[in-house]
Parts: structure tokens; C-alpha cells; sequence
């Protein structure tokens, strides 16, 4: 997907109407939207939480699914003691991204090797992402992220971590701003735009001349294996994307 996604943000290069789009959004933006859904609409039984997130609903659950569970779990405690060291992700090809600096930030040091890998077979070893909080001490590794496609199926899902035990995610109805406008009011809890926005319909987002993404990424689930309140293992359903540079695709 790197790759393809590289592919297109050259192609912003050339003239005509791609090139008056280059000059109006960022170029992560315009890729996400070359590859974004066109509708939120999903097979997975699922519901909205807030104006930009859409959770699936637990399913019944099934013999052998705690098993299943915990076997996960185990493998991603293996993942963070291997990863301990941010340094050693690094060096396997995981980037930052879009770590905003704050302290306390869980900042996505994310493989797209694995990533696209992973959607074929998932590697419970491999996940697609780690996950590391700033603390004074450094980035600690405290989760791992699994994923699937944006149009992956409610059994899909299941074959990957249980319906019944954890929750997957995914970003949805989001309006991208155009890039001469400041980051505060791109990005952020009072901003119109971006993942947090007030817009979260495309008739707003057109009225606003925004950048229309029904559909960002794919779904995601987390999981804390080192939790200490066990209920906690799964309970992650957040992502940030504090921006730093509206010019950057993700991963870079």
C-alpha cells in the first residue's frame, strides 16, 4: 500500500485538475481520499461514537473465543518485550505517526510491510502497529494494533481477534481542510475540520470546501496486553492525529 500510496502523491505532480487539487489539501489527504470509501456504510454490526468514530457491536460469544484471547494477548506481550526498545522498531522499519511531542501522547509507530502483509495472513507477532506512550523516561511500549480493510466483514474481523471480547474501530465522515488555513483551525477538539471536527456530513464539508473522506483508514482494534486491570486489555479505542506538518503522508 506504501508503495501505491507514493505512486499517487507523485502523480499530484502533474497538471490539470490534480494539480489544482495538490494546491488545496495536503498531500496525505488527497491519497487517503484516492483510496477512502464512499460511503461509512459497513456489513459489520456497528454503531457511531461521537461524530467521527464508528465501533463495532459485541457478538455473541462462541466456544473457544477466551482461548482465542488469550493466545492474542500472549502474543502481543511477546511483541512489546521484543519492541521495548523504540529504537529496535525503528530499525524494523515501524515510523511515528504523527507523534505530536506532548508527554503522555500513545503515539502509532506503524509497519505498512506488516500492515499490508497482515491482510493477507495475519501474524499475531507482526502487528501492523506498535503502540508507545511519551513518558519522562522515554517512549514505552505499552500495545499492539491489528487491523483489516475498510470493507472487512463481521466474520473477517472475528477470524482476526473475537467479536466477542474486543472492540475494533474505525475513522469515519471526515472533512479535510484546506491547507492554507491555520493548523488550529484544521486540526483539534474546536476545529471544524479534521478528526475531531465539527463537520461530519459531506453537504457541510462541501458548503465548507472541504476535503470529503467518508471512510479514513481501515478498521483497527488494540490490545494492552500489560494492563492491570484485566477488563483494560482490550478497552483502547482511540487514535491520535495531532498534525505537524500538513505536507507529510502518513508514515513519513
Amino acid at each position: 500500500m506504501q508503495k501505491r500510496l507514493s505512486m499517487f502523491i507523485g502523480a499530484l505532480a502533474l497538471g490539470g485538475a490534480t494539480a489544482a487539487m495538490a494546491q488545496s489539501f495536503p498531500l496525505w489527504e488527497q491519497a487517503l481520499h484516492d483510496y477512502s470509501s464512499k460511503t461509512d456504510q459497513t456489513p459489520v454490526p456497528s454503531m457511531k461514537m461521537g461524530k467521527h468514530m464508528q465501533m463495532s457491536l459485541k457478538a455473541p460469544a462462541q466456544p473457544g473465543d477466551e482461548q482465542r484471547a488469550t493466545a492474542i494477548a500472549a502474543a502481543a506481550k511477546r511483541v512489546l518485550a521484543h519492541y521495548a526498545d523504540v529504537n529496535t522498531a525503528l530499525a524494523d522499519g515501524y515510523k511515528p505517526f504523527f507523534p505530536s511531542g506532548k508527554m503522555g501522547e500513545e503515539v502509532h509507530y506503524t509497519s505498512y510491510r506488516y500492515t499490508r502483509l497482515g491482510r493477507q495472513h495475519i501474524d499475531y507477532d507482526h502487528p501492523g502497529s506498535i503502540l508507545y506512550r511519551r513518558t519522562p523516561q522515554g517512549m514505552q511500549a505499552v500495545g499492539v494494533m491489528y487491523s483489516a480493510a475498510q470493507n472487512a466483514t463481521a466474520e473477517q474481523l472475528n477470524a482476526i481477534v473475537p467479536l466477542s471480547i474486543a472492540t475494533w474501530h474505525r475513522h469515519v465522515d471526515f472533512c479535510g481542510a484546506p491547507k492554507n488555513l491555520p493548523l488550529g483551525q484544521q486540526y483539534g477538539p474546536h476545529a471544524a475540520f479534521g478528526p475531531q471536527g465539527s463537520i461530519h456530513t459531506e453537504q457541510a464539508c462541501e458548503d465548507a470546501h472541504g476535503l470529503w473522506l467518508p471512510v479514513v483508514f481501515g478498521w483497527m482494534t488494540h490490545v494492552y496486553p500489560n494492563a492491570k486491570n484485566p477488563a483494560d486489555v482490550w478497552a483502547g479505542m482511540t487514535m491520535h492525529m495531532d498534525m505537524s506538518d500538513d505536507d507529510k503522508a502518513p508514515g513519513t
